[in-house]
């Protein structure tokens, strides 16, 4: 199957590198780096706690569920950046 992903320039190129000392191809390395964080056993994993604003209002806050989930995929993709990159 092929697929588009949004990476950034940095580390593309350190993955291709990596692979390259490796000498396997860049799809190679990426598949195997997906199998291993799949098999990675759930415990290892640390899940953050989301900190959404709540209004003094009766009712509380009410996010629609567009901006909840826009919320939730960037703490993730920032969570998975910093595993990623160290940082």
């Amino acid at each position: 199957m092929q697929t588009t992903l949004r990476i950034s320039d940095a580390l593309y190129r350190e993955a291709k590198a990596k692979a390259a000392s490796l000498g396997i191809s860049l799809t190679q390395f990426l598949e195997e780096a997906v199998r291993a964080k799949l098999h990675e056993p759930s415990s290892n994993r640390v899940r953050r706690r989301i900190r959404l604003p709540v209004s003094s209002a009766t009712g509380g806050l009410v996010l629609p569920s567009k901006t909840l989930e826009e919320l939730v995929e960037a703490v993730d993709l920032a969570d998975d950046t910093r595993a990623v990159t160290g940082r």
